[in-house]
Parts: structure tokens; C-alpha cells; sequence
């Protein structure tokens, strides 16, 4: 039980790391003027995987010691995207009714799906070794350069239709003159991250020895959905301030930043190993998740409160069969 309440503490640790972190990485973000989408798709979503890079960076290290962690490694990945895909997005729904454009879903439907496919194709021979792993960072680097050049040419468009007004005089000194409260706190932040990371892992590895539990459903359902914690309350803030674009960019980005970098980078440094139910049935139910959320924002009315409700409900049954697997 003191193992239970400890790993309780760790992914604590982890959310309340990851929201100082998010918050005044947001802050200076806004600064520069990028649209809420991306602020979503990059920023937030990048801020809130910080559990989930961290666990999977500190699992690698633990592997190079002869201490095997790679179920916890790809558990948390892929149960952290099937509860944000599901949970938060269900969750979020029932709070709120959900729309994107459909130029967007289009974009965003690709890179989630490709993202997924991806994924299975490198681990398809039960391991991902350092090419595997180099293939797909390379691949989130072109999401992301994408997502980039996205951003420009939208800047580009509205400087067209519009006569721009007179550009502010420009604020003199560096990042530090100009944010550094803000920057001591973003650093403050990723070091309770780093330290909580170390602490969950320890005691997930505790509580799958002592009480017997397979590593993936420890790594899967009760560390991945602590780690979606960051996802949840940002989504559910940015709904309630009437920001849909960085609830549904947080998400997305999120899920894509999952499923191609913690595993990506973990690999880098030690193999990492996948178990044949990973591959016949965490991924396609992943995928079917994905497809169905995807199916219900290209309808004209968007995901509504029944649909997040029966998406919760597909959440509770991945981890009822990921227990008896």
C-alpha cells in the first residue's frame, strides 16, 4: 500500500511539475503572437508529454542497467494517448460541444492516424532499436516543421487581407531581462518533472513485483492516465475560457507527440521491447479510437455530450482487457 500512495505522490509530482512548466512556457509564447491552435499543437502539448518523455527517458536508463522497463515505457506512451483520445476528449465533450474546421481535421487526421501506423511498422518485429527510434523523431521533426510553416503562411494571409496597423516599438533585451521570473519557474518546473519521473518509475517497478501486475497495465491504465492529468485540466481550462483551438490542439499534439518521441528518444538509448498484445491490440484499438473521434468532428454538428460519454466508456474497457491481458 505505501507503494501504491508513494507512485500516487510521484504522478502528483509529475502534474504539478508539468503545469508550472506549461503556464509560463504559454506566457512567453503569447508574447510572439502564434494562433491558439499552435500554441496547442506545440507548446501546451508538448509541455504536458513532459511525464511522458521523462518516464521514458529515466525507463531507457533503468533497461541500460539490466532493470527491464520497456512495458512501462511503451505502456505509458500508448495508454497515455488512448486516454487523452478518449478520457480527456470525452470528458471535454460532455462539458462542452467540440467543432474544428474541416481543412484543419483533414491536416490533423493524417498525423494522428500516420502517427499510429507509423508507430506499429517500426515495432512490428517486437523491438524498436536506434534506427527505429532516429525514423521517428525525423518524423515528428517534419510534423512539426509543417505545423511551422502552417503558422507563417496564415500570418502571411491575414498581413494580405487586412492593412496592418503600426507595429509596436520592439521591447529591447534578451528572453531572461524580459521573462526571467518566468523563466526560473519553467526551469523550476521540469526539475520537479524530472525528480517526480524518477519516483514513479521506482514504485510502478515495486508495485508490479509485489502485487504480481503485468508492467504494461501499470505503464498503460494507472501511469498513463496520471500522466494525462496535464492534458485534462488544460483542456478543460481552455474550454471554459471559450478556447476550443487549444483544447482540441492540446490533444491532438499530444497523441502525435506520444506515440514518436518518448518511445523515439527512449530507443535511442536502449532498446526497446514490444510484446506481441501491444501489436494486435493496444494499436488498432488506438487506431479505432482515433478513427472514431475523427469520424464524429467531420459531421457539421462536432462531437457531442453522448459521443464523449461512449468514448469515456471505450476508455474503461481498454483497461478492463488490458487488465486480464
Amino acid at each position: 500500500m505505501d507503494d501504491f500512495i508513494l507512485l500516487l505522490v510521484g504522478i502528483f509530482g509529475l502534474w504539478g511539475g508539468t503545469q508550472i512548466t506549461i503556464k509560463n512556457a504559454a506566457l512567453i509564447a503569447e508574447e510572439f503572437h502564434v494562433s491558439e491552435l499552435f500554441i496547442g499543437l506545440t507548446i501546451l502539448a508538448f509541455g504536458t508529454d513532459l511525464p511522458e518523455l521523462i518516464v521514458a527517458i529515466d525507463g531507457s536508463i533503468h533497461n541500460l542497467h539490466g532493470e527491464q522497463t520497456s512495458r512501462i515505457i511503451v505502456g505509458n506512451a500508448i495508454g497515455s494517448s488512448v486516454c487523452q483520445i478518449s478520457v480527456v476528449i470525452g470528458v471535454v465533450a460532455i462539458y462542452s460541444l467540440l467543432s474544428i474546421d474541416k481543412k484543419q481535421l483533414q491536416h490533423l487526421a493524417i498525423e494522428l492516424l500516420g502517427s499510429i501506423v507509423l508507430l506499429s511498422l517500426v515495432a512490428f518485429d517486437h523491438i524498436v532499436t536506434w534506427n527505429d527510434g532516429a525514423l521517428l523523431i525525423i518524423a515528428f521533426l517534419i510534423y512539426f516543421f509543417t505545423l511551422w510553416q502552417g503558422e507563417k503562411h496564415a500570418k502571411a494571409s491575414e498581413i494580405k487581407a487586412e492593412i496592418p496597423p503600426k507595429p509596436p516599438a520592439p521591447k529591447r533585451g534578451t528572453i531572461w531581462a524580459r521573462f526571467p521570473v518566468q523563466i526560473i519557474l519553467l526551469v523550476l518546473g521540469l526539475a520537479i518533472v524530472a525528480f517526480s519521473s524518477e519516483f514513479t518509475i521506482d514504485h510502478a517497478l515495486a508495485i508490479a513485483q509485489i502485487w504480481s501486475i503485468q508492467q504494461s497495465f501499470i505503464g498503460a491504465v494507472i501511469v498513463g492516465l496520471g500522466t494525462s492529468l496535464p492534458e485534462l485540466a488544460i483542456s478543460i481550462n481552455a474550454i471554459a475560457n471559450n478556447k476550443s483551438g487549444l483544447s482540441i490542439g492540446n490533444i491532438v499534439g499530444s497523441n502525435i507527440f506520444d506515440l514518436l518521441v518518448p518511445i523515439g528518444i527512449a530507443s535511442l538509448i536502449s532498446d526497446i521491447k514490444v510484446e506481441g498484445p501491444v501489436l494486435w491490440f493496444d494499436m488498432p484499438y488506438l487506431f479505432v479510437l482515433t478513427g472514431t473521434v475523427i469520424y464524429f468532428f467531420t459531421r457539421e454538428r462536432g462531437l457531442q455530450h453522448w459521443e464523449g460519454i461512449g468514448l469515456t466508456v471505450m476508455y474503461l474497457v481498454y483497461a478492463f482487457v488490458k487488465f486480464f491481458l
